[in-house]
């Protein structure tokens, strides 16, 4: 019978829910496939994309295969748009075999690159077979907060606990937290004064995020987001973004108008002392690609080590520029597995 090539429509989520929940051994209850969760990620209303953000295959009317498509857009120097999408809640029906490549090569026709960024380790495995080579490795930081609260609700519970307290409450005190004369205020989306949209939509390394991203992720049912203004004593210099899920508050992203070592490692500290004045935060994490943005971070204090590869597919070669790839760049931003995770 013949594949049906589509996007997905809000009635077709019991099917890709089930769809879901089989291909990744998932329960019922799992955060991820929250209905609310669900239509959110796939069909809440976005300024910035007004795409679909979901396609499947479908065969005699039964789903086999679905992705999940979290987007990103940019303007070349040239002024030439270019499109390109991490796949989320890529999944295929067992006895479907092939039909995840099918979907690949589908969404591969219609977009100028797709990336993703670690994933399973079965991802990891088939997505060289399906033309992705490798395009950056990721690190990965952290810093702990309240320790020993941490501890209490550390989901291992073992020897490794007494150790851990230890190390995370000397992580937690050094370095102490100073910044040099910079601020950060939280804001909505709308407050970002227009001529810094302007200075962050071109020249940095960060993928371009305007205000209806922001809109968009402070919607989100699952984690629950901030966005924060970034000033030294001259003005504005750009901002921040963080996530909480349950303890552990996340770094989505950083957009600077000039991201040096130095306003990077300012901007890492102003998150922190932002993440030390919510009292439910056990631990700040932050991702990056780029050499300088690590070296600031662990200037910052954030603790260091290698993180997932990111995987590229551009047969059209319009990744020419060099980006920085942050937690908000796929779901690992708001990804929630139904229990406290910790990385320290």
């Amino acid at each position: 019978m013949k594949l049906e090539f589509r996007a997905a429509e809000a009635s077709d989520l019991p099917q890709i829910t089930t769809l879901l929940q089989k291909a990744f051994r998932a329960t019922s209850g799992s955060p991820f496939l929250d209905p609310s969760m669900m239509k959110w990620k796939y069909w809440d209303s976005r300024e910035d994309w007004t795409g679909p953000r979901s396609y499947l295959l479908e065969r005699g009317g039964v789903v086999v295969a679905h992705a999940g498509l979290w987007p990103v857009a940019f303007t070349t120097r040239s002024g030439e748009l270019v499109q390109g999408i991490q796949m989320i809640d890529w999944a295929a029906a067992r006895d479907a075999a092939g039909t995840g490549i099918v979907l690949v090569e589908k969404l591969a026709g219609i977009f100028d690159f797709i990336y993703s960024i670690g994933g399973s380790e079965m991802t990891q495995e088939v997505l060289p077979a399906f033309g992705f080579c490798e395009h950056a490795r990721t690190w990965r930081g952290a810093r702990p907060f309240r320790p020993v609260t941490q501890i209490l609700s550390h989901p291992q519970r073992n020897w490794k606990l007494g150790p851990r307290l230890v190390r995370n409450s000397l992580w937690a005190l050094y370095p102490p937290l100073r910044s040099a004369g910079w601020q950060s205020t939280a804001l909505l989306p709308r407050a970002i004064p227009s001529d810094l949209t302007n200075r962050l939509s071109s020249g940095t390394p960060f993928f371009p995020r305007p205000p209806a991203f922001f809109e968009y992720l402070l919607r989100c049912p699952g984690a629950k987001f901030q966005l924060h203004l970034v000033r030294d004593p001259d003005g504005p210099r750009g901002l921040f973004a963080l996530a909480s899920v349950r303890r552990q508050l996340r770094v989505a992203g950083v957009w600077l108008c000039n991201p040096n070592m130095k306003a990077l490692s300012e901007a890492y500290v102003l998150s922190q002392q932002a993440a030390a004045n919510m009292p439910n935060v056990c631990e700040l994490v932050v991702q990056g690609t780029e050499d300088q943005s690590s070296k600031a971070a662990a200037a910052a204090g954030f603790r260091i080590w290698p993180g997932p590869t990111v995987y590229l597919l551009d047969k059209k070669s319009k990744l020419t520029e060099r980006f920085e790839f942050q937690l908000c760049d796929d779901d690992s931003t708001f990804f929630d597995n139904g229990g406290v995770s910790y990385w320290t």
